[in-house]
């Protein structure tokens, strides 16, 4: 998480495994992880199961092979002073009382939902920065309609829904605004221009090239040189 007036800068799937941790601690603000309870065991890993069984599979494939590390060992490997990222995948808030157990007294920590009630156990931990996820525009519409609704400490969204008449409607409401999906430097600047609060990538050397560029035309507080 960024105090400088900057953008922040998340690793997508920086902490599903624990190789990829000081690689993505190297060059993000915060590391982001997809944590399933499956089977009374909390594990990391994006691919979805055909639940009862082990059986994997993501955009329709089947995945065999695919990584299940207990969350407990990811955590063992981060350090202390990491700032890492939940986004818990289910509809129970059984999820996140298990992850409220296994986290201690981390102290940077954010979680995010795409079924945002289940983030109710976690909002009352001042220290754990909570946001809804939105994923398409049924959701947004539906955020956007909302208006009643505590958004928590804002939102994560999928690049493609964060255009300017958007964020302008969402601003007033959701302190942060951090998008995902970002595959180009381009794009990350514009959405930077746009005020966005974070930006969520998969490719590592796509955050550094956005910090190098950041750096070389703005100040340290995120004003313009």
């Amino acid at each position: 998480m960024r105090h400088d007036g900057s953008v922040e800068l998340i690793a997508h799937r920086g902490g599903n495994e624990r190789h990829l941790l000081g690689p993505a601690l190297a060059v993000a603000d915060t590391v982001e992880l997809d944590v399933h309870l499956f089977w009374f065991r909390l594990e990391v890993r994006h691919a979805k199961a055909l639940w009862p069984f082990p059986v994997f599979w993501e955009k329709w494939h089947l995945m065999p092979n695919v990584p299940r590390p207990p969350l407990g060992t990811i955590l063992e490997a981060a350090p202390d002073d990491a700032h890492l990222w939940f986004d818990l995948k289910g509809f129970s808030t059984r999820l996140p009382r298990r992850l409220l157990g296994e986290i201690h007294d981390r102290p940077h920590i954010t979680a995010s939902c795409r079924s945002w009630w289940a983030l109710r156990p976690l909002r009352r931990v001042a220290r754990i920065r909570t946001l809804w996820s939105i994923a398409n525009r049924q959701q947004l519409w539906l955020v956007e309609r909302l208006s009643f609704a505590d958004l928590g400490d804002g939102i994560v969204m999928q690049e493609r829904l964060a255009t300017a008449e958007v964020l302008s409607r969402l601003r007033p409401r959701a302190s942060t605004v951090i998008v995902w999906g970002v595959h180009d430097l381009d794009r990350a600047l514009e959405l930077h221009q746009l005020g966005v609060s974070g930006i969520i990538a998969d490719d590592l050397d796509l955050l550094a090239d956005v910090r190098r560029h950041i750096a070389l035309t703005e100040g340290p507080d995120g004003t313009d040189l």
